[in-house]
């Protein structure tokens, strides 16, 4: 019983600490509120502008394919300096509709082309590759299948903010803005959880002189950085966190512009939802062990290298919770058997994991949205980051026992419902079993007369369970 209450404290203390860490960034953030000149304005005409090439990697998005690319043709850019590349992987209908597209808005006269590989070696980073060796412009930018980038998006970032006229500037990533926020409680909670950091984290690092990452989509790399930095490589799952990890590391900067908007879709169900975290947990961690290193030699402050760390295994925190859900019963029955409360320090501790609830609430009011959808939404939020730790935590585990591989990259289908079909795996069983098990210790407690603990154990059973049913409830529904 000693082990697990040292457990119980161990995993207390540690989700202490990353709440520090998010504590400091959502000061950080709150502190420098207006973002510095990143240059002085110059009269910018077509002339000065650089060339500029538009990747969409796509894998399988039928239903996406024709929406992006037609955004990506109506960009506001001197069409003799913007270049498209449609990057297919498919095996399925999207390539023949993707073909389609691209012939129609040629003949309007614009330079895009469809690179379709027959194979999807390297996933995205292999299809970046490709198409970056293919393109001599000075400019990068990237959209997923599931981005709607507004016609303005490059003028804003290369003209209004003259992002990249600092040379030092390797990358700019700008605010995921969401399409479907509102199409259920689901897509509201994650809504909620992505705000946090697009609202508070990315504009502190940015801001502070943090490490910051590129993630994903919605952004512009300079092409001399992307090859001083080694290039897109595949030996991660997150290939955006590993090159921006890079190329700061090799003495370039990242830049994060808030008030520019770059909307997409959000997973419309909760296995999706599922997969996407376990891919960017896994990536996370590898990521964290291939830099290591790197970022422990480099040149950077004390508390650069701290923010490093604490972002890199920043998905630390679901195993954590985890081994919290299962300790905290045994550990509160342990303490009533014995005849003492809970310690006084323990209590004082847990009051530092309000720290992301007061991000969540900051980056909320950061959007002038009412006080009462965040009441609303906040319950929803809590639980989905409970629920999916046991499957987070197996992604982890694999990141870190599994060498020389990254794993396959699992797509995570955001079309109409009928787009996919999902296939929830046996970690379904493992949630219920642990909203069952949690469900369980707060019968007992109650019958102890322990309310201290019961507001937890109710969050842990309502978390496991929601994300465990709503992915059976979703398979039935596919089923009929």
């Amino acid at each position: 019983m000693e082990l697990i209450v040292t457990a119980h404290t161990a995993c207390i203390a540690l989700l202490a600490l990353y709440a520090i860490h998010q504590a400091f960034l959502l000061a950080l953030c709150l502190l420098r509120r207006h973002r510095p000149q990143l240059a002085l304005p110059s009269p910018d005409t077509a002339g000065h502008l650089p060339h500029v090439t538009v990747q969409i990697p796509l894998f399988n998005e039928p239903h996406r394919v024709e929406r992006v690319i037609e955004a990506a043709a109506r960009l506001h850019y001197p069409r003799e300096k913007l270049h498209i590349q449609v990057l297919d992987d498919s095996t399925d209908a999207t390539t023949l509709i993707a073909e389609r597209a691209v012939q129609h808005w040629r003949a309007q006269g614009l330079d895009i082309t469809l690179l379709h590989r027959p194979h999807r070696s390297g996933y995205k980073a292999g299809a970046l590759a490709h198409g970056l060796a293919q393109t001599s412009s000075e400019l990068v930018a990237i959209f997923d299948a599931d981005f709607m980038p507004l016609p303005d998006f490059l003028l804003k970032v290369l003209v209004e903010h003259g992002a990249f006229r600092d040379p030092r500037v390797g990358f700019v990533q700008t605010r995921w803005a969401f399409l479907n926020r509102d199409a259920s409680a689901l897509t509201r909670a994650q809504a909620l959880i992505l705000d946090a950091h697009f609202h508070i984290e990315q504009p502190a690092r940015s801001r502070g002189g943090l490490l910051m990452n590129f993630n994903g989509a919605g952004g512009i790399w300079r092409r001399t950085c992307i090859t001083a930095a080694g290039g897109w490589q595949c030996d991660t799952l997150t290939e955006d966190l590993d090159l921006s990890y890079r190329a700061q590391l090799a003495g370039w900067r990242g830049v994060y512009l808030d008030d520019v908007i770059a909307p997409n879709d959000l997973p419309l169900d909760v296995w999706s939802y599922k997969q996407q975290q376990a891919r960017w947990a896994r990536g996370t961690l590898q990521t964290l062990r291939k830099l290591l290193s790197a970022i422990w030699r480099a040149p950077l402050s004390p508390i650069q290298r701290w923010a490093a760390l604490m972002h890199l295994s920043g998905y630390f925190v679901h195993p954590l919770i985890w081994l919290t859900a299962l300790t905290t019963p045994l550990v509160v029955i342990d303490w009533w058997l014995r005849g003492t409360a809970s310690p006084s320090w323990a209590n004082l501790v847990s009051l530092l994991t309000l720290a992301p609830l007061a991000t969540m609430f900051a980056a909320h009011r950061a959007q002038r949205l009412p006080l009462r959808h965040f009441l609303r939404d906040l319950p929803a939020a809590l639980l989905l980051g409970i629920g999916v730790s046991f499957s987070n935590t197996l992604a982890l585990a694999r990141g870190l026992l599994i060498t020389g591989r990254s794993g396959d990259f699992v797509r995570t289908p955001k079309g109409p419902p009928t787009s996919y079909r999902t296939q929830p795996d046996w970690t379904v069983w493992a949630e219920l079993l642990m909203a069952l098990y949690a469900t369980l210790g707060l019968a007992v407690i109650l019958q102890m007369g322990v309310w201290a603990a019961t507001l937890p154990l109710a969050l842990y059973a309502l978390g496991f369970g929601s994300v465990g049913l709503g992915q059976i409830a979703r398979r039935l529904e596919e089923l009929q």
